[in-house]
């Protein structure tokens, strides 16, 4: 149990580094600094700068898979396709916007060239980074991303969904209901909705 906590402990103040300086200045003896731990503590439990950094990016993606099935468990009675995909997308990003700095990290992880990597390892091992995705993709498309376009669609959502709430942690637009709305009709139907 120590073990866990230790981890999640250093995997906690990742995130936190990482929303407050960037990933590129990223480094374990940062981390260790900030617990006023020892550097040797840290590889431990992480061989790596960039096995941490991974590690904490998937513990997070984990912990969105698991918001979001809880989400698409929610099944009102009555409610029109549309009015899902509009709870599920604004639960989605409220998860993100609640998660602040862990949020910050995950679309710096997402914006840098260490998703590309993460993504082909999944590849490699046979299991695709999409299928992670699928349920998200039917609850916003209405059905399973199955081509390249679909693929694309749910990646466009999500990059712009990161960066909306980007903006809203670091205080560039507001988090209220009305800017909650307004992204959403621009993500789904483009600027012109908002005429």
């Amino acid at each position: 149990m120590a073990r866990a906590n230790k981890q999640e402990e250093l995997m906690n103040t990742t995130y936190v580094v990482v929303a407050e300086n960037g990933i590129d200045t990223f480094s374990m003896k940062t981390v260790t600094s900030r617990l006023g731990v020892s550097e040797g503590l840290i590889y431990k439990y992480f061989d790596t700068r960039e096995g941490l950094l991974l590690k904490s990016f998937v513990a997070f993606e984990n912990q969105i898979a698991e918001y979001l099935n809880e989400s698409l468990a929610n099944n009102p009675e009555g409610e029109t396709r549309e009015a899902r995909r509009e709870r599920i997308w604004k639960d989605y990003y409220n998860f993100f916007l609640n998660s602040n700095y862990k949020s910050l990290f995950y679309f710096e992880y997402r914006w840098s060239y260490r998703y590309t990597e993460y993504k082909k390892l999944l590849e490699e091992s046979g299991r695709p980074y999409e299928d992670g995705m699928q349920q998200f993709a039917t609850a916003v498309l209405g059905h399973p991303a199955l081509t390249s376009a679909d693929r694309e669609m749910v990646s466009w959502i999500v990059e712009s969904t990161g960066m909306y709430v980007r903006k809203a942690l670091l205080g560039e637009i507001e988090k209220d209901e009305v800017t909650l709305h307004k992204i959403y009709r621009i993500i789904f139907y483009g600027v012109g909705a908002l005429a």
